[in-house]
Order: structure tokens, then sequence, then C-alpha cells
């Protein structure tokens, strides 16, 4: 029988109808159906967080990166457990609270792929190392420089791997004889006076070239066996490349050009690297057996005595008369067949243009080839070898002027007594006027 509730209201005293209990039993059923849902929720929230919680730990090489894993998982759970805290409990997690704890999650996932990321490329460019042999690579700078340090703080230098500097000499000797046209000088032999030897050249500065630079953009080991070499240079040698046109100052531009690599020779770091090794490309031997030499000396020529009048070679040039050449007339012309390449810089003061006879400054240090001499106006007719920018162009032939180069007809390949060539053919003296301006 269901139970009376009396409602008493002012001056009222009145029963209430009876339900049977179906608002009570709905009332209860609400209630029981809430419970269930906010534990539903507290049991779904729960299962979630246990899940983020469940990040497989990496095995790393390093004891640095175990560390920092160790100490990540650490922070990520004390940070997570203090969002359910604060949230007070796991059926109270809103969606930014779990928004958090996913983020957190993620970037301690992020941390432990680039620590595994490091690790596989260290893991691939050692065995990268032990397969080389040594061959491309230097092991033991991979040692120094990249293992070590990775093994020591389990940060890795993931810059690629650069492959070891290697001289670029031992591909230019496997070139000798296969470059450029060959030419042929006959010169005193130094020991058998009297006697002179045929030499046969193959390939020059001019031919070498292209394949050093086509090397060095080639090959990386080239590359940076250059720069190295560059950089060891002394400031003072380096000035020498920088200073193109020959000024005695570097300015801004040449400053440019000696830190920049353009595929130029001219460029001042590969016209380094050229000098120092177009030479192992260059093939040089000797032709048939010495001969002797015919002098009309007394006795034959002799290397080992000083040039002089009765010990010369001035008999053994073809010596032609009036020949036109190069905007001029010479009375005598002895051709010296282009033997002499002086390999490093003259300075070269003044020199004579030799259409117009001029005398020109010049005040600077170029190489050159020495082609011809003429004994009656006592200059030697030179090709330049280099620009000398702004004052001079390569390929000019130019005159010297005997008096200044004496030493240079004196010694090998020459061997020629200027002063009895003079006194034979008469030593013109050309009357010459000194131009302020360089060409």
């Amino acid at each position: 029988m269901a139970t009376d509730i009396l409602y008493t209201g002012k001056g009222l005293a009145t029963k209430l109808p009876s339900d049977d209990g179906g608002a009570m039993s709905r009332l209860s059923n609400f209630i029981t159906k809430a419970e269930e849902v906010k534990y539903q929720a507290f049991k779904d929230n729960k299962d979630w967080f246990l899940k983020t919680q469940e990040v497989d730990p990496v095995a790393f090489l390093t004891t640095a990166n175990q560390d920092a894993q160790r100490r990540l998982l650490d922070k990520y759970n004390k940070a997570s457990s203090a969002i359910v805290n604060e949230a007070g409990g796991f059926g109270n997690l809103s969606g930014e609270a779990q928004s958090k704890i996913l983020a957190g999650k993620n970037l301690l996932m992020a941390e432990q792929q680039k620590m595994k990321s490091a690790m596989d490329q260290f893991l691939l460019e050692k065995e990268v190392i032990d397969k080389d042999k040594g061959a491309t690579y230097d092991p033991m700078e991979f040692y120094k420089k990249k293992m070590i340090p990775y093994l020591e703080t389990g940060t890795y230098d993931k810059t690629p791997l650069q492959p070891r500097a290697k001289s670029i000499a031992n591909e230019l000797i496997k070139l000798r004889g296969k470059i450029g046209q060959g030419t042929s000088v006959t010169r005193p032999t130094d020991n058998a006076p009297g006697f002179q030897e045929t030499v046969e050249t193959i390939g020059n500065r001019e031919d070498v070239a292209p394949i050093i630079v086509d090397a060095v953009f080639r090959d990386e080991g080239y590359k940076r066996d250059m720069l190295e070499k560059w950089d060891a240079l002394p400031q003072e040698k380096k000035n020498e490349y920088l200073d193109t046109d020959n000024s005695g100052d570097i300015d801004e531009i040449e400053r440019k050009e000696g830190s920049v690599l353009s595929k130029d020779a001219e460029n001042p770091i590969l016209k380094f690297y050229i000098d120092s090794n177009y030479k192992y490309g260059i093939k040089e031997g000797l032709k048939g057996k010495p001969s002797r030499i015919n002098t009309g000396s007394v006795g034959g020529f002799s290397t080992k005595s000083p040039v002089s009048g009765a010990n010369n070679k001035n008999g053994a040039f073809d010596v032609r008369e009036n020949v036109s050449s190069y905007g001029t007339t010479f009375g005598k012309l002895m051709n010296l067949g282009r033997v002499s390449f002086t390999s490093d810089p003259q300075t070269i003061e003044s020199y004579v243009d030799l259409a117009t006879g001029d005398t020109i400054p010049l005040g600077a240090g170029t190489r050159f080839e020495v082609v011809s001499y003429s004994p009656d106006r006592d200059l030697i007719v030179a090709k330049i070898v280099d620009d000398v920018r702004g004052k001079i162009r390569k390929g000019t032939v130019i005159g010297l002027k005997g008096s200044d180069y004496k030493d240079l007809l004196a010694n090998k390949p020459f061997y020629l007594d200027r002063e009895s060539l003079l006194k034979k053919y008469g030593g013109e003296q050309p009357t010459q006027t000194t131009k302020k301006t360089a060409y």
C-alpha cells in the first residue's frame, strides 16, 4: 500500500493523490542512468589516459640519448598526471585537457624520432666508411669529427660525408703524352761538354689547364685538395693571385673573386691550383743520342765554363737577315726556337713596342716566352704568357732590352755571348722615345 504523503499549506490539510510509486521509480532510474553515464565517462577517460601513457622506449646506442629519453618520459608522465588532477579526475577531462596531454605525447615522440634519425644516419655512414676502406673517405676524420662527439654527447653532426682530399697529380701523370702537341728543343747536355741533346716536350700549361678545371668541378676530392692548399697559403702568396691588375693593392672586387670559385681558369684559386700542378701533365724526354755541337770555337762548347767569346753557342742558331716581323724590320734576327719559358713571373720595368720603337713603362711581373734575339738592335723578342690586366695582354709580342736580360741569354738553354754578337753584327741601338702610359 502506498504511503500517504501530506502536503501542508497554510490552513490546509489535504492528502496528495497516490501514484503507486511511478514517479519515484522514474527518479531512481534517472539517477542510476546518470551515475552509469558518469562512470562510463570516467572509465573511457581513464582508458584513454592510460593508452596515451603507452610510449614505447627506443633502444639508443648512446648513454646520453638513453638518459635524455628517460627524462622526457618522466616529464611527460608527470605533466599528464598534473592535468588530470587539475581537472578533478578522469571523469572530468575536457577536450582541451586531452589536447594538452596529446600535445605532450607528440612532442615526446618527435624528440625520440629526432634522436633515432641521428642514430640511423650514424649507423648508415659508419657502414659506408667501413665498406669504403679509406678509398674515398678518411676513416680517422670520421672517427674524430663525427663518431666520438656522437657517442659522448648523443648529438650527431648530420652534414654529409666529405670525400678526403686527393692530389690531382696522379691523374695528370696518367695523361702524360696525351695532352697537347709535341715540340722538340735542342740544348747542350750538362754532363757532356761539347754535346747537345734533343728534348721532346708534349703539352704545356694552356693544354693542361682545362683538364684541371674539369677535374676540380667533377670530383669533390680534387676540389677539397685545392681549397685546403689555398687556405694554407701565406697571405702574401695569396695576394699575388688576388692582385689581378698588378696594382699592388687588393680591391673589393679582387677580394670577392678570390672568395668565390668559378669555372674560369683565371679565377685566383683555380689559377693557383693550375700553376701548382700543370707540370705533372707535361711529358718531357730525350730523343735519340746526344750529338757534338759545332760552335766554331776551339775544343767545342763547355757548359762548365762561363760563356765568353771563345765558349758560346752563337753559331748554333740560325741568323736571318732583313726580317720583317711584328711591325718592324730587323737587320739580323736569331731564331731561338721559343725554347725559354719563364715559369715564374719576371718583373719587367719597361718594354719596347716593336711596331713603334717606343719604350713603354710596365713595372709589373709576368711570365714570357723567348722567341728570338736581334743582335743589331740588341732586343730580345718575347711573347707574354699571362695577362697583366690594364697594361698588357696575354699573347702580345714585345721587345726586351738585351742589356737588361744579358744573364738570360748567357745561361741555358741559349748560352749566347751577347758582347760577341753585338761586335759582329754592329749592335745598332735604335733611337727610342719614352711613352708614359702602358698599352
